[in-house]
């Protein structure tokens, strides 16, 4: 994997536009490819005009690069039928969609929801309303605050168990997952009748994801997370599950007939579409599929996060009264991001003064209150790397943060 090259292909690191600039908050955000902008630019120049309804060529040609991006993302997670595949704003919204058009009509008073202690805001409110709702009950997987690691050998599933939503990487501590755990949960979830959705905004595009291995009922994922644009997401429905699911909105294309007093409508994946869709950031995301598969190798990607995560590790350890927080063994191997507090000293004055190096990166609760009280801390300096991260970006954040503790502590 060519890093020099990869990073040419991100015009945000040009030297007319931002040669100083280092980004480490790749996990909030990743930079887009000039492939990615091109393929974006040119649907609004050249191909500009909704999708399955026009009869002219423009329409058709629209209709034709949408439909073959979900085809693209259906090969990426290896779903069995693209019809599985339903494009979204991003994350957020999918998990909102099976909460309010799966949960809210199959979830009753008893049942219980299946948790995390590390899942994002997204991943956890959704879930208090339907429990809210419904009745249902929030149970929670735990966090061994030594190891960083879930704690996964409890009973957490039984016969009330009607849902598992978890998410396959942290935002905040990144793998959490005892090796062959999720795995495990998963199919004890299913051996009850309970179904599944999996988070996997933190891992598609920084590694493979196979929906028939891991065999999850629903997941979901961002396009901007991982080097496509904003605005889009996934989310993928078990082909089993599309009777079960009714449509999260309702309006035009969605339909296959429609009276005044009632309507039916169409087959998957139309009925899980309503309105116009986000065309140009599919269109998008197919060109960030493109890319990710032409240039992007996941071994040697995992190398790369390792060695990055090593660096600053060791960096960070080499410093006083730094705490680094998650599993140090598991972020040395494929960490993408490693989140860290300095004793005395605010995680947001750390990031401010780091910002006046040009150093972005993130501090806060991460979408994740909860965890991040479980930790006992206010905030937490997160640094994020993706394809285009090198080694001198994280030097220069070592090589900073001794006078940044010096300046601050005063």
């Amino acid at each position: 994997m060519n890093i020099k090259k990869i990073r040419n292909d991100f015009p945000i690191f040009a030297q007319h536009t931002n040669p100083e600039l280092i980004f480490l908050d790749s996990a909030a955000s990743a930079q887009k490819p000039n492939l990615v902008i091109d393929a974006i630019t040119t649907y609004y120049q050249s191909q500009n005009a909704n999708i399955h309804r026009g009869l002219y060529s423009l329409s058709e040609q629209a209709t034709t690069a949408y439909e073959e991006v979900r085809e693209k993302v259906s090969r990426f997670i290896n779903a069995q039928n693209s019809c599985e595949v339903i494009f979204t704003k991003g994350t957020t919204e999918g998990i909102n969609f099976i909460a309010s058009a799966w949960a809210e009509r199959h979830l009753k008073h008893g049942d219980e929801i299946l948790l995390s202690h590390v899942e994002h805001h997204a991943n956890l409110l959704p879930w208090q309303r339907i429990a809210q709702k419904t009745g249902a009950l929030l149970k929670f997987i735990p966090l061994n605050q030594s190891t960083f690691l879930l704690e996964t050998d409890g009973e957490l599933i039984n016969s009330r168990t009607k849902l598992v939503a978890v998410t396959i990487s942290s935002n905040v501590l990144g793998n959490v997952w005892p090796e062959g755990s999720l795995e495990k949960i998963i199919s004890q979830a299913h051996n009850v009748g309970a179904k599944v959705l999996l988070d996997a905004a933190q891992v598609v595009g920084h590694k493979p994801v196979d929906v028939q291995k891991l065999r999850p009922d629903f997941m979901v994922f961002s396009g901007h997370k991982a080097l496509g644009p904003t605005g889009v997401g996934v989310l993928y429905i078990n082909q089993q599950l599309h009777d079960e699911v009714e449509p999260y909105q309702v309006g035009g294309s969605m339909v296959y007939e429609v009276a005044w007093e009632h309507a039916t409508w169409a087959q998957a994946p139309a009925k899980f579409e309503a309105g116009t869709p986000p065309i140009a950031a599919v269109i998008g995301l197919g060109a960030t599929i493109d890319y990710i598969s032409e240039n992007i190798m996941f071994n040697e990607l995992a190398a790369h996060y390792g060695a990055l995560s090593t660096q600053l590790i060791d960096g960070l350890q080499a410093l006083e009264d730094v705490k680094i927080y998650g599993n140090i063994q598991r972020m040395k191997q494929e960490g993408h991001l490693v989140c860290f507090t300095i004793k005395g000293i605010h995680s947001h004055d750390i990031a401010a003064y780091l910002a006046s190096k040009n150093i972005a990166l993130r501090a806060g609760h991460h979408c994740a209150q909860p965890l991040i009280r479980l930790l006992d801390v206010d905030a937490l300096v997160r640094a994020s790397f993706a394809a285009y991260t090198t080694t001198d970006e994280v030097q220069a954040l070592i090589n900073h943060l001794p006078h940044a503790m010096k300046i601050l502590k005063k």
